[in-house]
């Protein structure tokens, strides 16, 4: 704890200082549990994109038994050729957004591959763009649980921190000029009583 000075001017400087951070408090606990809301629904988000992944998965299983089974090529059927990016900002971070993916279809023979090809290209497509979107996903909740640590580092500064210690300043400040209240009246009836003493 820092050395405060014992005078008025300190009182005040201290008073005003809890001020502040009594009334900065609130807004910061606040945004903490906005941060808390939003990282329960980019958790959410999360999951149904993992369990779309499973659910496309358990579906395709039977094609990828097939390309064990059969001479199919299957390399550079489906090929992500662009991804843009973009940045939202949510209570004051930025957070990535897939704003737009380029997914190319390789050239391949009608006749030399199987009837079902076409279906195993939309699912490998549906697969790429799920798994994209998971990433994105899991970057902006790593993002929000970073800035959700921060935001609870500053909440416990201010509340178990700053406040408690200035409150201590203040009563410190208090006791010291009550004390030197108290004194100088004492000197003053001391003094007076001397004077009258002397016959003054």
């Amino acid at each position: 704890m820092a050395r405060v000075t014992l005078n008025k001017t300190a009182l005040k400087a201290e008073q005003d200082k809890i001020r502040l951070y009594q009334q900065y408090l609130p807004s910061l606990d606040l945004k903490r549990q906005q941060f808390l809301f939003e990282i329960r629904r980019a958790r959410q988000e999360r999951d149904e994109t993992r369990q779309a992944i499973e659910q496309l998965e358990e579906r395709t299983g039977e094609w990828i038994a097939l390309f064990g089974n059969e001479d199919i090529e299957a390399s550079g059927l489906v090929k992500l050729e662009e991804v843009k990016l973009g940045e939202q900002n949510l209570l004051g971070i930025k957070l990535p957004v897939l704003e737009n993916m380029r997914i190319t279809t390789g050239e391949y023979s009608m006749l030399a591959r199987p009837v079902w090809i076409d279906a195993l290209i939309d699912a490998l497509r549906e697969m790429v763009k799920l798994r994209l979107s998971l990433q994105v996903r899991e970057e902006r909740l790593r993002l929000l649980e970073e800035a959700l640590r921060t935001i609870t580092k500053r909440v416990n500064l201010f509340d178990k921190v700053l406040i408690p210690e200035t409150g201590r300043n203040i009563r410190t400040i208090r006791i010291a000029l009550g004390d030197a209240e108290r004194s100088g009246v004492v000197r003053s009836k001391i003094a007076k009583a001397k004077r009258q003493a002397e016959g003054y």
